[in-house]
This record gives C-alpha cells, structure tokens and sequence, in this order.
C-alpha cells in the first residue's frame, strides 16, 4: 500500500505513485531583465531536471507565477526551496492537485508569456 507522501497538503492524502501540479504567484524583490530571467529559468531546469520536476514560469509586471509538476514528494522538496528563496516574496501557493499526466512533459523548466500560464491556471494572476 502507498504511504502518504506530503508534509505541506495533508488534506489530500497523496500517496507516492501520483502525479501533482502545484501552482503559486509572487512578488520579485528585485529587478529582473531578460538576462537575469534566462538565468534564473537555467538554473531552475538544471534543478528541476534532477528532480524528475517539469514545468512552466512566467514573470511579468514584477510577479512571477510558476506551475511545478512531478510526484509530491519532489513536488514539495521543490516548493521548500521555492518558500526560501530571497528573490521574491509574499510567495502564495495556489494548491496542489492530483493530474493524470503531466502538461509540460518537455520542459524541466521553460519561460512562457501571462497568456499561456493563465490559460493553463486561470488562478495565476499576474
């Protein structure tokens, strides 16, 4: 039998086999130019792809909006970095949820435009 594998959303009692996105919206605590992005859009692939995490990041107007795919246990080891990260604030998860298949399966992490993550997560406003 699986075992519960989340810390941070008991309340839907994953189990290690499922699949979750997790999407959250935040404010940058600094200024960010397209270099800056591209680098930090780098670096996140890098980590992600260690992970088994896919998914997408969009910034605009000073807020980021990211949608994180993968098991819950990577899932929420990648959230924890995300909470701690000094570049941006007022971090606010908006759920995580059981898919059956990830949405972004190419991309450990790419950077997309306001449009396409909002249609992907109408919640995200950026």
């Amino acid at each position: 039998m699986p075992k519960p594998a989340t810390k941070y959303f008991p309340e839907e009692n994953y189990t290690e086999l499922d699949l979750v996105s997790l999407s959250y919206v935040s404010d940058a605590t600094e200024e960010f130019g397209i270099l800056a992005l591209m680098q930090l859009v780098d670096k996140a692939s890098r980590r992600n792809k260690s992970l088994n995490v896919t998914g997408v990041l969009s910034f605009d107007n000073g807020r980021f909006g990211q949608i994180i795919e993968g098991k819950p246990k990577d899932v929420e080891l990648l959230w924890e970095s995300i909470q701690r990260d000094p570049r941006h604030t007022n971090v606010v998860s908006l759920g995580m949820k059981r898919i059956n298949s990830r949405r972004f399966a190419n991309w450990s992490m790419r950077l997309c435009g306001r449009e396409e993550i909002t249609s992907a997560n109408p919640d995200i406003k950026l």
